[in-house]
């Protein structure tokens, strides 16, 4: 469309507005409608995807979204449940969920629920696959000595941006036997920050919010 930017700031975080509320659904300590949707005006449901995603299609989302260990057994225990009965309340899904992994394991690594609840909010609101349109869609917009900026708030999306700033800062990528370049390509970004930029502990200690942040910065070349 024509814009050009000098400068581009990416925030990744939720909006605290729609998370503190209980009847969005969003947090494993509230019994609410199970639904998840930053817009509700979107048709597609957590409730929609617990209750007619196959066991696969769960257990995939639950490991690659919510790096759940116990991923398998989950899905298999939600698949089992629904068939009596589907899901309708943010309650149910945790209790399925908590059955489905060892009593040991349960409380080692903060509440039962959280990453299969991280899973599905990232699912049914297609957070990284809007992620990976925005990141060429916002260079394409920035001037030649522009910076683009991103806040990430877990590893699976600073992944996404640490590998996204690192080939557009490679340029080439002819196969590595090769002696000399053929392709061509000529880097579009150099990085500003080697490695993610994390809060002091003084930030956090006023934002305890803040402590999972990573900031990444590049400039256009």
């Amino acid at each position: 469309n024509g814009v050009e930017a000098d400068a581009i700031l990416l925030d990744l975080g939720l909006s605290s507005m729609q998370i503190d509320r209980p009847e969005r659904g969003f947090s494993y300590a509230a019994d609410a409608p199970l639904d998840m949707r930053m817009d509700t005006s979107e048709a597609r449901s957590a409730a929609d995807v617990v209750n007619e995603a196959d066991e696969r299609e769960l257990a995939d989302a639950f490991r690659r979204y919510g790096e759940e260990r116990f991923a398998r057994p989950i899905a298999r225990a939600i698949v089992r449940r629904r068939r009596e009965r589907p899901f309708e309340r943010t309650s149910e899904l945790v209790d399925v969920i908590r059955s489905a992994i060892p009593a040991r394991r349960r409380f080692g690594d903060g509440h039962p629920a959280k990453r299969v609840f991280q899973a599905l909010r990232i699912v049914v609101n297609e957070e990284l696959d809007s992620l990976e349109r925005a990141l060429p869609a916002a260079l394409s917009m920035l001037r030649p000595g522009g910076r683009v900026a991103v806040v990430s708030f877990h590893s699976l999306e600073d992944r996404i941006v640490k590998r996204f700033f690192a080939a557009q800062a490679r340029g080439c990528v002819c196969p590595p036997e090769l002696p000399v370049c053929v392709c061509g390509k000529e880097p579009t970004l150099r990085l500003v920050t080697r490695k993610a930029v994390r809060p002091s502990p003084a930030e956090t200690a006023e934002n305890p919010r803040a402590a999972s942040a990573r900031l990444r910065v590049a400039v256009k070349t």
